[in-house]
């Protein structure tokens, strides 16, 4: 279980957030699941990373974060068979949340998030 924190709003929410930081976990991401879960992808650099929608089920909600946490793009709502989501900025993670977690914590750009698992800082 970890916490994703909008620092910004005061604002947090418990969450399984699954981390994605192979390449084979960062290529299937929302691939082929049933339902959204909550996945960070840790790129390692800055660069522009685009994502598709293809065999995913469900809309889900991109959110792209530069290394020091600050949201550099929101994408709400992405349906299923998108072709092509491509950032416009640079970032070092891309959270893929369900609709609900981002509408909890109200993410907008410039917001500052945080994860951690609980108890730690």
């Amino acid at each position: 279980m970890h916490e994703i924190e909008n620092v910004a709003k005061k604002k947090s929410v418990k969450a399984e957030l699954e981390i994605a930081d192979t390449d084979f976990s960062r290529m299937r991401g929302l691939m082929f699941r049933e339902e959204i879960v909550p996945i960070l992808f840790v790129f390692g650099f800055d660069g522009i990373f685009s994502i598709h929608s293809y065999f995913v089920k469900k809309e889900f909600d991109a959110i792209y974060i530069a290394g020091d946490g600050r949201v550099t793009e929101v994408y709400r709502r992405i349906p299923p068979n998108t072709a092509l989501v491509r950032p416009k900025r640079k970032s070092s993670f891309l959270l893929e949340l369900p609709v609900k977690l981002t509408d909890a914590l109200g993410i907008a750009e410039g917001d500052l998030l945080r994860w951690r698992k609980p108890g730690k800082r």
